[in-house]
């Protein structure tokens, strides 16, 4: 033991204490570099176990499944047969039409209201004018008459063919259509003397060759609802008509082409055109 405090050697005791000094702080290297080894790799497995448990508890809950939105049934839009009806609005474009060439879609409209609805399928007096399906105006508990008229600027009044040509017997159906732009519901005047539609033959289009006011008769007045179209179509049976109802000079009508005219009151005027193919 006294060798370890009083070195013994050849050389001054100074260098020997150095060597000692050397020694143990090399020694005390190796030890903090052994702990730091292991003390780093203890925590590094930690935080990869600590990091797999985030992602499994990640993995966890991406996984989990919730119930979907269920589907619904489709709406059914299209009126059955794909007859346009006189006074319903239009809500969307149905295919009932689709088979009539030359003319547009006719939106489906509701047929809740058919429960209150005035059937009018009758001619017009003998005008060679008839209804095209159900009129709904003028149906009781429906206070039509004291709704404004429609008029231009707040709705749009249009006119058209159904067909372009129509082969010989076929009637012609002319297909008025009143947009109620604004955000109140207005009225349509369907009644005789008000609305007029008149046919002639481009050939002399001052000569009617049939008028809605020569023989007219009750129509209904139409609710057009605020932001809606509604509908009123009118077949000609190709027969010409005479002022008050009295009896044409000719019971035929010539093959060609025709000018329709829709005018009323308030809403201005409309035009269309067809062709009678001959026989």
């Amino acid at each position: 033991m006294g060798s370890l405090r009083n070195p013994v050697g050849p050389l001054p005791s100074s260098i020997y204490w150095r060597r000692r000094a050397v020694a143990l702080s090399l020694v005390a290297v190796l030890l903090l570099l052994v702990v730091w080894a292991f003390t780093s790799g203890g925590g590094g497995a930690g935080n990869k176990a600590g990091n797999a448990g985030q992602d499994d508890r990640g993995d966890g809950a991406a996984s989990a499944i919730t119930p979907g939105p269920t589907s619904s049934e489709p709406v059914i839009s299209e009126r059955p047969g794909g007859r346009d009806e006189d006074g319903e609005s239009e809500g969307s474009d149905g295919d009932g039409d689709k088979a009539d060439a030359g003319g547009g879609t006719a939106g489906a409209g509701g047929n809740g209201d058919k429960a209150g609805d005035g059937s009018d399928d009758g001619s017009d007096g003998g005008t060679g004018g008839s209804n095209d399906g159900k009129g709904s105006g003028g149906a009781a508990g429906d206070d039509v008459a004291g709704l404004a008229a429609c008029r231009a600027g707040a709705a749009r009044l249009g006119l058209e063919s159904v067909k372009n040509s129509y082969s010989p017997g076929e009637k012609p159906r002319l297909r008025l259509t009143v947009d109620n732009t604004s955000g109140k519901d207005c009225r349509l005047d369907l009644r005789g003397g008000s609305t007029v539609i008149t046919i002639s033959h481009t050939d002399d289009t001052d000569k009617k060759v049939w008028a809605s006011d020569h023989c007219p008769s009750g129509e209904a007045q139409l609710r057009v609802k605020a932001r809606e179209k509604r509908t009123h179509t009118v077949v000609w049976d190709r027969t010409p008509s005479a002022p008050s109802c009295g009896t044409p000079s000719s019971g035929r009508v010539a093959s060609g082409t025709y000018l329709a005219e829709v005018e009323v009151p308030y809403l201005g005027t409309a035009e269309t055109s067809f062709v009678l193919a001959k026989d």
